[in-house]
């Protein structure tokens, strides 16, 4: 027998959200149009940030939640949601920071440990997306639950691998502390602080990040399959679609562009902290769903949370820049949360008319 064929999300079913979703790359218009007066905004008012350093710097900030939310942009697409990636930073980060430093690995390997300790970070990260797609696919556990468990599971671990310190700096008379110290402060550190040219080098990777993401969802089969489960998860699983290993599938990307956001991190804050990336579930959905992706699934694109990635690391930079106090950095973010869930209820119903 043969299978149906894919059905069609609520992305492809209604003229009125592809007219208003599709434009600018699956973009909300009025998202856009956001993006580009804030900009000209602070182009106008704010001489330090047309500066090219500031640019940089921007880059810099907002390159993790860009890579973060590319995964949490599949997630979502499904109709579900990832709450780890925030305490995924802080356990691979501490992975990839023990390794690191491990004198026996650094007397055999040399600098050569950096690779170890980014396939141990790579690894771990793998290993919690799939973690979490076992618990939803299979065990059919609420992403919302099954996420919050892992959350408050990986924070933890970390705590307890690393008994709540960081990982950083060898003491001296410690095992190859200098050589140790030399390989996480002045090699390993380019990987978060580094550039290519202009361009700082995490956000070249979140720029690769974006690419194939994008093509992925938005031009092959399992991008297609993803956009008709989060339509319609029914129809999808009578179709023939085997809707257990798309999901598998979903959360281990996830988890693995997690992981690589947190090497990233742990390479910038040239340690590994059990506290870091504390939040980063907030920003990178924020970005998701101010990008256009429905909270209810079917519908979004990787390239709207770029745009929401970027609306909120601007936001944020101008907030710094005009000397706001990072308490009301806080409620601003809180509100844009609130905004972006409204505009999704708002674009929603508008769809179905």
């Amino acid at each position: 027998m043969q299978p149906l064929s894919v059905p069609k999300s609520r992305k492809e079913k209604t003229p009125s959200s592809l007219s208003w979703k599709l434009a600018f790359f699956g973009v909300n218009p009025g998202v856009m149009l956001g993006f580009v007066l804030l900009v000209i905004a602070l182009w106008a008012t704010t001489p330090s940030f047309r500066q090219v350093s500031t640019l940089q710097n921007l880059l810099q900030q907002v390159s993790l939640n860009v890579i973060i939310s590319v995964g949490m942009t599949f997630v979502i697409i499904t109709a579900g949601i990832d709450l780890s990636v925030g305490s995924v930073q802080g356990l691979v980060g501490t992975v990839t920071a023990l390794v690191l430093m491990a004198p026996p690995l650094v007397a055999r390997f040399g600098s050569g440990v950096m690779v170890l300790a980014v396939l141990a970070g790579t690894g771990a990260g793998i290993l919690i997306g799939l973690l979490n797609g076992l618990l939803v696919a299979f065990l059919n556990i609420q992403p919302f639950i099954a996420t919050l468990a892992t959350m408050w599971i990986l924070r933890g671990l970390a705590e307890v691998l690393t008994n709540g310190s960081p990982v950083g700096t060898a003491m001296p008379g410690t095992p190859l502390a200098s050589l140790r110290n030399n390989i996480l402060e002045h090699q390993f550190t380019m990987l978060g602080m580094g550039y290519v040219g202009p361009l700082p080098l995490s956000a070249l990777v979140a720029l690769i990040t974006v690419v194939v993401g994008h093509i992925i969802l938005s031009k092959t089969r399992f991008g297609r399959q993803v956009y008709a489960l989060g339509g319609n998860l029914e129809a999808t699983r009578l179709s023939g679609i085997n809707v257990k290993r798309i999901l598998l599938v979903v959360y281990l990307l996830s988890g693995l562009l997690s992981g690589i956001a947190a090497i990233l991190l742990m390479s910038k804050l040239v340690s590994g902290q059990p506290t870091a990336g504390s939040g980063f579930e907030l920003y990178s959905i924020a970005a998701v769903v101010l990008g256009g992706t429905s909270l209810f699934g079917g519908q979004g694109s990787v390239i709207g949370s770029v745009i929401g990635a970027l609306i909120i690391g601007i936001i944020g930079m101008g907030l710094d820049l005009h000397g706001v106090s990072s308490f009301w950095q806080q409620v601003v973010m809180g509100v844009l949360i609130l905004l972006a869930v409204l505009l999704d209820q708002v674009t929603r119903k508008a769809s179905y008319r």
